[in-house]
């Protein structure tokens, strides 16, 4: 009973705690620690809780609070992947360019969850340009999760698809050492440079390396360049161990892969890459200027 009256006191009485200001920030200090320092706002927005968080608000709470680790209610209302918590929280003012102490911003949360709608909501607070996105970057979180719509969503704002970070390596990379399938394929179709990895080990190198069949599939029918050695020394087939990757480096370049398995590789396919990368990503889509029939330019831009 009494532990009844003491969640009843929680949420019906107007908010009592003891709060300091550390760097401009609102913080929680009773405790000590990552989870012991959070509020019932923060639980609630994690937890996508909207009407306690509404009740939590209107009793005074303030939405700037953080933990310790500069974590913020909006950051939990997107690693949860709540779009209703969320808005309720920027409604209230909440600000979506905070970081964490660990380069964390609600936008790279809202990547983590894979949310849309969220990603969306969010853009229209908060810019893909962060610097804190140098550290963590949202399309490498999504590209890793293998978000698809997520990553092409941050690159029609802008973001670089080709944005190498030194731990991590490019979008591409990452989505290859995860194996994500759909997103490798997607980053190749809008024009990630087949290329560019982490350092000199390429995309294909992580592919091999992590037994992935369609996604070293994919990078050869986008020309990846099989005999490139990376900062070891090793090319891909060097590092690989299934036979039927093994096979596949062998025939790079004699047969396509991803559609048509069993078909040499043509003079069309051939010319479409050498457009493609005489265009570059950020004219890709500018192919329709080019004097040539319509079949043309959706065959050049894989649609």
């Amino acid at each position: 009973m009494a532990a009844a009256q003491a969640e009843l006191c929680v949420w019906n009485e107007p908010w009592q705690q003891v709060f300091h200001v550390y760097g401009g920030r609102v913080c929680n200090t009773l405790m000590e620690g990552s989870w012991a320092d959070r509020t019932p706002l923060h639980d609630a927005a994690l937890q996508g809780r909207l009407l306690p968080l509404k009740s939590l608000l209107s009793q005074g709470m303030q939405v700037s609070v953080v933990t310790l680790d500069g974590i913020t209610p909006l950051h939990e209302a997107c690693l949860g992947g709540h779009v209703s918590c969320a808005k309720l929280l920027l409604e209230h003012g909440a600000d979506a360019n905070a970081v964490s102490l660990e380069g964390a911003t609600p936008l790279l949360n809202a990547c983590f969850s894979g949310n849309t709608a969220l990603l969306r909501l969010l853009l229209k607070h908060s810019s893909v340009h962060h610097p804190a996105h140098l550290r963590n970057s949202p399309i490498h979180f999504a590209a890793k999760q293998g978000h698809t719509d997520c990553v092409e969503l941050l690159l029609s704002c802008g973001m670089d698809i080709d944005m190498e970070l030194e731990e991590v390596g490019t979008p591409l990379y990452c989505a290859c050492e995860t194996r994500s399938t759909e997103c490798v394929e997607k980053l190749l179709i809008l024009g990630a440079n087949v290329q560019c990895g982490r350092g000199l080990d390429t995309p294909l190198h992580a592919a091999v390396r992590v037994s992935g069949n369609m996604e070293v599939a994919l990078l050869l029918e986008h020309g990846a360049e099989r005999k490139c050695s990376n900062s070891e020394g090793k090319t891909p087939m060097d590092l690989a161990t299934d036979n039927s990757i093994q096979h596949l480096l062998q025939t790079a370049g004699k047969r396509t892969f991803s559609k048509h398995y069993n078909s040499p590789w043509s003079l069309s396919h051939m010319s479409r890459l050498c457009i493609r990368r005489s265009l570059g990503q950020k004219r890709l889509n500018r192919a329709r200027v080019l004097q040539l029939p319509r079949s043309l330019h959706t065959y050049i831009l894989y649609q």
